[in-house]
């Protein structure tokens, strides 16, 4: 794979473009239209002293959720890979970027930072630094290739200290991602108050960004049961 991708940047533009598919063209297109180094969107405005976010190749999407809501687990479902640890007990303390790549690999913060420059913007929260982390899969199930999850950790209320802002980071990554996923758990028949006012705020600023997923919905119980834990 390695020599033929070496060997087509060799070929000419014209039958380049002939053997690329056609979604890879555009993709590449609106690279260039925002990283071209003299008139690429991002250059010019730096010149108006603005910033402006590029979109990225992959569909990401945000995982939030009460604790113990079933975000990791859904990862490790859909990309058939255990790369995130599931637990009763609160597992993910930190904002962990799960993507596909050559091999299995594990990053932490100033490593996912050079990954993902466009996650800069989280350096300034304090904290958040040292609970950053990307794991890399392998994995090719479903559309895994095409796609980043985003997990976060699990919103509980009372004396829980956080090591950041986590408020703070989920907002912004709510503006970043293409997709948020809210998932809650039918057994708690509640949702934190710390969870409903990110949901209340991130519909709020990126409503046609939201999916809801009642987890463990098999053992909800009824009919009845399920209906009344989705009218909550």
């Amino acid at each position: 794979m390695m020599k033929n991708t070496k060997t087509n940047s060799n070929l000419p533009e014209s039958m380049q473009h002939m053997i690329t598919p056609q979604y890879e063209q555009i993709v590449n297109e609106i690279e260039n239209i925002y990283h071209h180094p003299d008139i690429g969107l991002i250059t010019i405005a730096r010149w108006l002293n603005l910033s402006i976010m590029a979109p990225n190749k992959k569909i990401s999407i945000l995982l939030i959720g009460n604790h113990s809501a079933g975000k990791s687990s859904l990862v490790n479902w859909y990309i058939e890979d255990n790369v995130q640890r599931t637990g009763v007990a609160i597992e993910t303390q930190g904002v962990s970027i799960i993507t596909s790549g050559k091999r299995r690999e594990s990053l932490m913060g100033p490593a996912t930072m050079r990954l993902f420059p466009y996650l800069n913007p989280l350096g300034n929260i304090l904290g958040l630094l040292n609970y950053l982390t990307t794991e890399i899969s392998s994995s090719k199930q479903k559309k895994f290739p095409l796609v980043s999850f985003i997990d976060t950790p699990g919103l509980v209320d009372g004396t829980m200290a956080y090591p950041f802002d986590v408020d703070q980071a989920i907002l912004w990554l709510g503006a970043y991602a293409d997709l948020i996923f809210v998932l809650f758990d039918p057994i708690g028949q509640a949702l934190c108050k710390r969870t409903l006012t990110l949901v209340e705020q991130l519909n709020k600023l990126n409503p046609e960004k939201m999916h809801y997923y009642l987890a463990k919905a098999d053992e909800a119980g009824s009919d009845r049961d399920r209906h009344r834990v989705l009218m909550q």
